[in-house]
């Protein structure tokens, strides 16, 4: 049976209601204290944008302790990880999640009314929502109204709203290249399409004076984020983006994250967005304002030993991985990825939240 098949075959196994058997392990690090457990691995839940975080987290945790299982990680769209997480406690239930929104209010009171009463919060780096085009290909420099503009499926009129019809971006504004408006976007329900959404879009709507004259705030967001369907945009899952852009027509601009134009390898450009380069210091000095927090949530309830039975093992390890200076300081792991480091104040308190596995109120 192949590695990935095994994988499969337990991931099945778990998320379908039946317990998981004890497997010990071997003497080490995580088998010094021996409580019964009732499942041999962690299993993670990652938003699908927040996927890449939670397997290099993975792989460090696995090099510092060999002696672990392999963690399962199941990636998901946003809201169905963490709803997921929030399912409940137990052996058929989700350890952690990797997220890169914070939990809402309304996810935390799921989380309390499921029994999930214990969760601990950890912010393990910044990352960001950027404009990107193929090296050599014009960098228009944009701004957030001129993108809402380029793809809202009605503008704004004397007389209400009309369907967009702008073709290249010199109809928008002088001064814009005569090229055509193509855009390659994440599909709806990923955590980085939310973050366009929010950031960008409903950045560069709320100034228009038809838009603040909607009494209704749902209906002013919906104005704000609909799309034109006439082709000039393409929704994609956010791990081909990359490839799709690379492959598209001369001045086609994709929605994507920091870290995989960082990854990229200088075959994409980032481009400035309301005269702001996104790089590791605006991104951190949150001068650059399309910005993201990557969550990890643990549950303290399944690292527990509750009448000498516990869920999982390796729970307090993981974090301690997560949180550390091999991971998320400056030259860490997760800074090579892409991920911008919190300042060193802030990467101290994660860390002693961790080691203290400090829980947030979830009722």
């Amino acid at each position: 049976m192949t590695r990935k098949t095994d994988l499969l075959r337990r991931l099945g196994a778990l998320f379908g209601a039946a317990a998981l058997s004890l497997v010990a392990l071997p003497s080490g690090a995580l088998a010094q204290a021996r409580p019964t457990i009732l499942r041999d691995r962690l299993t993670i839940v990652a938003a699908a944008n927040a996927e890449r975080v939670a397997a290099l987290v993975t792989q460090g945790f696995l090099e510092r302790y060999p002696e672990a299982a392999a963690p399962v990680i199941q990636a998901l769209p946003t809201s169905r990880a963490v709803a997921l997480f929030c399912a409940g406690v137990g052996v058929a239930m989700a350890d952690m999640l990797v997220t890169s929104r914070r939990m809402s209010s309304s996810a935390r009171e799921l989380c309390g009314a499921n029994g999930v009463e214990e969760a601990v919060e950890l912010r393990l780096g910044l990352g960001a929502v950027v404009l990107a085009v193929r090296r050599g290909d014009p960098q228009p420099t944009l701004t957030t109204r001129q993108v809402y503009e380029a793809l809202a499926a009605e503008t704004a009129g004397e007389r209400g709203f009309d369907a967009n019809r702008a073709i290249v971006w010199s109809q928008l504004t002088i001064g814009l290249p005569n090229e055509q408006i193509r855009f390659i976007l994440p599909a709806i329900g990923s955590g980085l399409r939310e973050l366009f959404e929010d950031t960008v879009l409903e950045s560069g709507c709320r100034p228009v004076r038809q838009i603040r004259m909607i009494f209704e705030a749902g209906f002013r967001r919906e104005k704000c984020i609909t799309l034109r369907v006439d082709g000039r945009v393409t929704e994609l899952p956010a791990s081909e983006i990359t490839a799709r852009l690379v492959a598209s027509p001369r001045g086609t601009i994709a929605v994507t994250s920091f870290d995989d134009v960082t990854r990229s390898g200088g075959n994409l450009v980032a481009l400035p967005l309301d005269d702001v380069s996104p790089t590791r210091n605006s991104i951190a000095s949150g001068e650059y304002e399309p910005t993201r927090t990557i969550y990890l949530y643990a549950k303290r309830q399944h690292a527990r030993t509750r009448g000498g039975v516990g869920v999982v093992r390796g729970i307090a390890e993981f974090l301690d991985e997560a949180t550390s200076e091999a991971s998320v300081g400056p030259t860490g792991y997760l800074g090579q990825a892409g991920l911008v480091p919190l300042p060193t104040a802030d990467r101290l308190a994660q860390r002693i939240a961790a080691e203290r596995m400090t829980v947030i109120q979830t009722r």
